[in-house]
């Protein structure tokens, strides 16, 4: 019974990343029409876990459904990452300077861990290990600032533009400036130099919206998107 339940998970998980390749990589249109007939078809498997992977997608905001209950695709658009980017130097910039007031050794260690995870691996050039310390980084800051709601906006602002920007931060290098930029912004955390977070968070920031201004620019000349 475990065996089929593990078998079922990984179609599932097969299903969702497909799909999210497919989306974040700009292959499938805003508004395209996710058909899980035509999608089990495409990929050899039953209804159930592509249902359950649009499930989870429609979760991080990039599918939803229509008024008939059907899936379609929810892409970026620039008018969204400028939108969302805005928001996040002003809430990531509140949240590291409220972490750091009270930041602790232990605390500050355990932040310049994640960091360190980075760089390992963006070395490795392990997008999925450096998108698991980025996100543990975010987290723990966002419980040391102490602000649950303010924690919350950013978590779920975050969330759906942070799929469509690890696929544009995948090369090694990029990985490795983030990396960087991360470390800048802990050292500020570390030293109380609260006028210095605002600057590395926004340049950050700045390189995340220019990044993804442009693949969206690009995928808009690839589909012949006005």
């Amino acid at each position: 019974m475990m065996a089929v339940s593990a078998e079922a998970g990984s179609r599932v998980d097969d299903a969702y990343e497909w799909l999210l390749a497919e989306i974040t990589g700009f292959r499938l249109r805003s508004g395209s029409p996710l058909s899980e007939n035509r999608l089990a078809g495409q990929l050899g498997i039953s209804r159930t876990p592509v249902r359950e992977a649009l499930q989870r997608l429609e979760k991080e905001g990039l599918v939803k459904r229509t008024d008939n209950a059907r899936f379609t695709v929810s892409q970026l658009t620039a008018t969204e990452v400028n939108d969302a980017c805005d928001l996040l130097e002003v809430l990531d910039t509140y949240i590291c300077r409220k972490a750091a007031t009270t930041l602790t050794d232990a605390e500050a260690a355990k932040l310049k861990g994640y960091v360190d995870d980075m760089y390992a691996a963006a070395a490795a050039d392990d997008r999925a290990a450096w998108a698991l310390a980025d996100q543990l980084f975010h987290r723990y800051a966002n419980a040391l600032s102490g602000n649950v709601l303010v924690a919350e906006t950013v978590r779920e602002t975050r969330r759906r533009i942070q799929r469509f920007w690890l696929r544009a931060a995948s090369m090694q290098s990029r990985l490795l400036s983030c990396a960087e930029e991360y470390d800048e912004l802990y050292n500020a955390m570390v030293a109380h130099d609260y006028a210095g977070i605002e600057p590395a968070v926004k340049k950050h920031i700045g390189h995340m919206r220019e990044r993804m201004l442009e693949m969206i620019a690009a995928a808009a000349m690839l589909l012949g998107d006005d």
